[in-house]
């Protein structure tokens, strides 16, 4: 605040000066002080008038515009696919689950589990080491483990370290060396292909299945 009023100070020394000059009747000093007061005047109006110009452009800098933000928008979770409803059950090698399991995809049995296990159309593996006592229902099964039970599936395959103990109710069966089944084996009747005739009776439809059978191992065989 002092350097404001600095210019002014000084042009009232210089008027103080011309005063006394004057009264003492010399007159180029009076001039010469007159002219300096007036000088530090005019600089004094100057500067205040720079000053309340550069406070009024700081004022308008700090001054910040209100910027209006966007309604937040509803993100919506994506809805899962048909792959991934049908998610994997695995119970692992150091469990032993007792109860029934309902599962809409594939099932990895690497521990033990009591109780039956209904996998529809899809998979079930009994890992090495894995157990189960119950009954299995399912498209595919495959034993690298130890099963009791009944097992009702379109294709069954007992690995090298696979054992059974129970029933067999299946379409296809593969047993390789090592594998081992012991109990009772029935098979299912194959699935009747879909036909376009109308009026085809399913005995007729069948016989039509079993001679196109016939008809690829005589091929097989002859070439």
């Amino acid at each position: 605040m002092a350097g404001n009023y600095f210019a002014l100070n000084i042009a009232l020394v210089f008027w103080f000066l011309t005063l006394i000059c004057w009264t003492l009747s010399a007159t180029l000093p009076a001039q010469i002080f007159g002219a300096l007061s007036l000088l530090h005047f005019t600089i004094h109006a100057f500067s205040n008038q720079v000053n309340r110009m550069f406070k009024k452009k700081k004022s308008e800098e700090i001054e910040q515009p209100v910027i209006s933000r966007p309604a937040p928008v509803e993100v919506r979770e994506k809805e899962p696919t048909a792959t991934e409803k049908q998610a994997t059950t695995v119970i692992a090698s150091d469990v032993c689950f007792e109860g029934n399991i309902v599962a809409g995809g594939h099932v990895y049995i690497h521990g033990t589990l009591k109780g039956n296990v209904d996998a529809k159309e899809n998979l079930i593996k009994v890992m090495r080491g894995g157990v189960i006592e119950g009954n299995i229902s399912c498209r595919e099964l495959i034993i690298d483990g130890s099963v009791n039970g009944q097992c009702t599936c379109d294709i069954v395959d007992i690995c090298e370290n696979g054992h059974v103990t129970g029933t067999l109710t299946y379409r296809t069966l593969a047993v390789k060396k090592g594998g081992t089944f012991s109990g009772q084996a029935e098979v299912m009747p194959l699935k009747i292909e879909k036909t376009n005739v109308v009026g085809l009776t399913p005995e007729v439809a069948e016989n039509a299945v079993e001679a196109k059978s016939q008809a690829k191992k005589s091929q097989h065989a002859a070439g």
